[in-house]
């Protein structure tokens, strides 16, 4: 999957960046809607951030679906935080 090539995608953490993923590999994803439009059929939301925004798990494959429908506003990849000790 070449994330660069995504017009939607907002960052692409540089560690993605430098360890390329499969179409199959599953990625944490989060998807702001745009207004008006509802959430899309095919993805189901792992977590609801207010009614524009959501997170998913989906294919990386998967993201060009998400870059070509009309619903979709924007989407960047979700990334673990470190943990504050």
């Amino acid at each position: 999957m070449d994330f660069k090539s995504l017009r939607k995608m907002e960052t692409v953490p540089s560690s993605v960046q430098a360890n390329p993923r499969s179409d199959n590999e599953r990625v944490l994803v989060l998807v702001k809607i745009r207004k008006g439009f509802v959430q899309p059929p095919y993805i189901n939301p792992r977590a609801q951030i207010g009614t524009e925004m959501f997170s998913a798990e989906i294919r990386a494959g998967d993201l060009v679906r998400l870059e070509n429908d009309p619903a979709v506003e924007s989407m960047s990849l979700s990334r673990p935080l470190s943990n504050i000790e």
